[in-house]
C-alpha cells in the first residue's frame, strides 16, 4: 500500500525533471530525503520504479506504468481534499458519448434544483477505462447500455440498476430518399449512418446474426462522439442516425430534420452501475433518478446483483 501521497508527488517530480537534486529542490527538500522518499515507494509497492548510475535516471517498466497514473491519482487527491476543506459534496459520474449528448444534460438539470449544494463531474469515457474509475473509486457512477453492463469486469462487486428502456429512432433531412421506399433496416443500411458510439465492447454484445449484418453494410461508416454533431451532419446529407426516442424532440428542434421508429426490436437501453456500497447513497439515488426523469420514465427502484 502506498503509505503517503507525498511519495507519488516526489516520485512524479525526480521523474518529470529526470534528477534528484532537481526535484528536491523543486519540492523544498535535501538530497536524501527525496532518495529515502523513492526507496519507500518502491518498498511499499515491491517493485523497482528507477534505474539510477552516476550519470542517468530512468524509470523502468514499472515505473513508467506507475508515472502514467501518478498525475490522475495526485489529481484526483487534491479534489478530495479541496472537497474536505470547502466541506462539499462531488458527483463524478462517467457514461459513453451517446448517453452523455442525449440526455446528461437534462438529467443534470433535474439534479441541481434539488442538489445545488453538490458538485459534479459528468464526463465520457470507455467502459473499460470507466470501470477501473470506479472500482478505485474516483467515480461514484456509470451509465451504460444493457448490454455493456453485462461486460463489465469486476462484476461481484458492483450493484446495477436498469434505469431506462425504450426503442431507437431514425433521424434524417427531410425529403429524404428512404422514406419513398420501403421503411425496412436492410432498405435503411444501404445508406451510409453517422453515430455516436457503438465501441467494440457494445458490438460484441450483439447477436453474431445483426452484427454480420451490420458489418456487411459497413455500417456506421462514420462515428462521432457526439449525438448532436451526428444530427447536425444528417441535416444537409443523406446520412443517417440514431437516437433514443426520448431525445429526438431535442434534436429535431430548429434543424431541417424527421424522425421514424427504428424498425428492429433493439432498445436503447440504460443502466446505472456503482460499487455495492455506494448505490444507495442519497445523491447518487438521486442522480439515478434524475435520469429516469429526464427520459420521461420513473426509476425502477430495483437494485440487482450484477449480470454473471
Amino acid at each position: 500500500m502506498i503509505s503517503d501521497l507525498a511519495l507519488v508527488r516526489r516520485f512524479e517530480a525526480v521523474c518529470r525533471l529526470r534528477s534528484f537534486s532537481r526535484a528536491a529542490e523543486e519540492l523544498g527538500l535535501s538530497h536524501s530525503a527525496m532518495t529515502k522518499s523513492i526507496r519507500t515507494l518502491e518498498n511499499d509497492l515491491n517493485l523497482r520504479l528507477i534505474d539510477r548510475t552516476t550519470r542517468t535516471l530512468t524509470p523502468t517498466e514499472a515505473g513508467q506504468r506507475f508515472l502514467l497514473l501518478a498525475p490522475d491519482l495526485l489529481a484526483h487527491a487534491d479534489d478530495v481534499r479541496a472537497a474536505v476543506v470547502a466541506e462539499t459534496l462531488r458527483l463524478n459520474i462517467i457514461c459513453g458519448p451517446f448517453i452523455l449528448d442525449a440526455l446528461g444534460h437534462r438529467a443534470l438539470r433535474a439534479f441541481r434544483a434539488r442538489h445545488p449544494e453538490v458538485h459534479v463531474d459528468l464526463q465520457s469515457m470507455t467502459a473499460a477505462l470507466a470501470t477501473e474509475q470506479l472500482t478505485h473509486r474516483r467515480a461514484d457512477l456509470l451509465l451504460v447500455h444493457r448490454n455493456v453492463a453485462r461486460q463489465l469486469p469486476h462484476r461481484k462487486t458492483l450493484a446495477i440498476k436498469e434505469i431506462v428502456s425504450e426503442p431507437y429512432a431514425v433521424l434524417f433531412r427531410r425529403g429524404h430518399p428512404a422514406t419513398g421506399s420501403e421503411f425496412s433496416l436492410s432498405t435503411l443500411l444501404r445508406f451510409d449512418w453517422v453515430v455516436a458510439g457503438f465501441d467494440s465492447l457494445f458490438q460484441n454484445t450483439l447477436p453474431p446474426s445483426q452484427l454480420a449484418m451490420l458489418r456487411r453494410n459497413g455500417f456506421p461508416k462514420y462515428r462521432i462522439s457526439s449525438l448532436s454533431a451526428c444530427a447536425d451532419m444528417v441535416e444537409d446529407t443523406d446520412l443517417l442516425t440514431l437516437a433514443p426516442a426520448s431525445a429526438v424532440t431535442n434534436l429535431i428542434a430548429d434543424r431541417a430534420l424527421a424522425s421514424a421508429p427504428l424498425p428492429s426490436p433493439a432498445l436503447f437501453s440504460i443502466c446505472a452501475v456503482a460499487r455495492a456500497d455506494a448505490i444507495e447513497a442519497a445523491h447518487v439515488r438521486s442522480f439515478i433518478a434524475a435520469v429516469g426523469a429526464a427520459c420521461g420514465r420513473t426509476p425502477r427502484g430495483r437494485k440487482t446483483k450484477a449480470p454473471a
